[in-house]
């Protein structure tokens, strides 16, 4: 890059100025494409974000996916979901699946897996996302299976406590007829 001082003017040359271009650009692609960024359903104003398995959800799993209270009984209690209405997204096909808010939640642990439609079974390990909405919606721009449970949950670090799991409600980015016209 040359920069060229004239009459007390400074000014680039046409490579600075491509240069800076080229920066701004790709500073700009970088921004839009940003890895690591929260997903967010513009529709629900549903945000979620990936959770890491703790001890506490590994002890509810132990027994029966309940957290109980210090008399023994489940506090609360495990959502209903229906299975995954299929619906257009912004920008992909999405999946939307709801239940009906559980009393004394403070938020749902959902967890999600899926599988391409050729595929046979679904794939693993399960990604599992908190939200605090009794919705949740999943997308792809191609033809995808999806499978999710919900839990419920109050409280936070050891005082966390979950329900049960819910059903397994199924759902997919696409109609069965559309793939058989393909075919």
């Amino acid at each position: 890059m040359t920069i060229f001082r004239n009459n007390n003017r400074t000014t680039l040359s046409s490579c600075g100025k491509r240069a800076i271009a080229v920066i701004f650009a790709a500073t700009m692609a970088l921004t839009i494409c940003a890895c690591g960024k929260e997903t967010s359903d513009a529709d629900s104003g549903l945000a979620f974000e990936p959770v890491e398995a703790t001890d506490a959800n590994a002890g509810a799993e132990q027994n029966g996916g309940a957290e109980q209270n210090a008399a023994g009984a489940a506090t609360l209690a495990a959502p209903v979901v229906k299975d995954g209405e299929l619906r257009p997204g912004e920008d992909c096909v999405e999946t939307y699946f709801e239940w009906e808010p559980i009393d004394g939640a403070e938020g749902y642990e959902v967890t999600v897996q899926n599988k391409y439609y050729e595929e046979e079974t679904y794939r693993e390990p399960a990604e599992t996302f908190e939200i605090t909405d009794p919705n949740y919606a999943a997308g792809a721009q191609d033809y995808f299976d999806f499978k999710i449970k919900v839990r419920a949950y109050k409280g936070s670090g050891d005082a966390r406590v979950y329900s049960d799991y819910s059903n397994e409600a199924v759902g997919s980015t696409y109609d069965e007829a559309e793939i058989q016209n393909a075919n």
